[in-house]
């Protein structure tokens, strides 16, 4: 291996030591603005970085308060629909207070002209579907209400009372299969037994056959059965079919929306009657 050349060397170290020299010159050397020559050169070379730092510093920057201002928004949202839920709730609430308002105002219309001696309820459950119908209502026998009382509503007859307990009580209604009511069609004063069907209408049966009765006859109670006031409207005769025998067969529509019921008059003790018709609208509670 050679050895290497002093003479060389002691140039590249002349070249070293000259080049350091001019930098620290440079560097000693002062500008107008109070930089020096070196710290210029710097400053430019590193302008391009500090630019791009400082793009991505502010886009960081904007990032955050872009993700800030989306939860604030996200917050103010959910806070605005959560009340538009309560000022609905509320108005829904309101409705039916006023609703419910007006049904008692015209129960109690109906209980001071019609059935002043009579203790109002309210349907806690109903079975209209199948066979049986009946209503439970939370009034009983502390309330004076007993077996075989008329229960009455806005629009007309509804049924009678089968049981009591002291706070409760079982209705049945005119369409359960086990119900009968004495019954008159109001145009032409022809007399029969209405009687449940286990459906939404009931029939009109004992009817003789040449009688006047036609569709869009109003048929009410008679009073004859012992339990009904004379005068409460029953329905309103839907079909008049031809005789079974001695006796029409007659299909009648019940006034009462016996789905619908939310109150109810129990009639406590046998009123002298009076016609009860629906409301000009036709819309019964």
């Amino acid at each position: 291996m050679a050895e290497p050349n002093p003479t060389r060397a002691n140039a590249l170290i002349l070249v070293v030591l000259v080049v350091g020299n001019l930098l620290l010159m440079a560097g000693s050397v002062r500008r107008e603005s109070g930089a020096s020559l070196l710290e210029e050169r710097l400053g430019s070379a590193s302008q391009p970085v500090v630019g791009a730092a400082e793009k991505v510093g502010g886009s960081l920057r904007g990032l955050t308060s872009w993700i800030h201002e989306t939860r604030v928004a996200r917050s103010e949202n959910a806070k605005l629909r959560a009340e538009v839920e309560r000022l609905e709730a509320d108005l829904g609430r309101a409705r039916e207070q006023s609703l419910e308002n007006e049904r008692l105002r015209r129960l109690l219309g109906m209980r001071t002209g019609l059935a002043p001696k009579s203790v109002g309820g309210s349907v806690i459950t109903s079975s209209v579907s199948g066979q049986s119908r009946v209503l439970v209502l939370d009034q009983g026998t502390e309330a004076g209400v007993r077996p075989d009382q008329a229960v009455v509503a806005w629009g007309g007859a509804v049924g009678r009372v089968v049981a009591s307990g002291s706070r409760v009580s079982k209705v049945r209604l005119l369409t359960d299969p086990n119900s009968g009511v004495a019954g008159v069609v109001q145009r032409t004063r022809v007399e029969g037994m209405v009687l449940g069907t286990g459906k939404d209408t009931v029939e009109m049966a004992y009817v003789p056959k040449y009688a006047d009765v036609v569709v869009g006859d109003r048929v009410v109670t008679s009073g004859l059965d012992g339990v009904f006031p004379r005068g409460f409207t029953i329905g309103t005769v839907a079909v008049v079919g031809e005789p079974t025998g001695a006796s029409k067969k007659i299909e009648i529509v019940p006034e009462v929306r016996f789905g619908a019921l939310e109150e109810v008059l129990v009639l406590l003790e046998p009123v002298g009657g009076g016609m009860l018709a629906p409301p000009e609208t036709g819309d019964a509670p």
